[in-house]
């Protein structure tokens, strides 16, 4: 899975994209950023980093994530 794949996914689930970021660190969101040959999948807030992890792989990032976004947003 790429970013690209991710973003179909995120936009198709009708996540909303005020929950995320991907490709930049936005505050207040679930992000996913590429730095330094890694991949990082983090919480933003008050421009500080949570519960983060890194990976080599987009892949492994991208699924993730996924798996993270939707236990956040998850309802009931």
């Amino acid at each position: 899975m790429t970013t690209q794949d991710l973003v179909e996914i995120l936009a198709r689930s009708q996540v909303n994209p005020t929950f995320y970021s991907i490709g930049s660190e936005v505050d207040q969101t679930l992000c996913l950023i590429h730095q330094d040959q890694m991949w990082t999948v983090f919480i933003s807030e008050r421009g500080q980093r949570f519960d983060t992890v890194n990976f080599v792989l987009e892949d492994n990032a991208c699924v993730y994530f996924l798996k993270v976004i939707f236990e956040l947003t998850r309802t009931g």
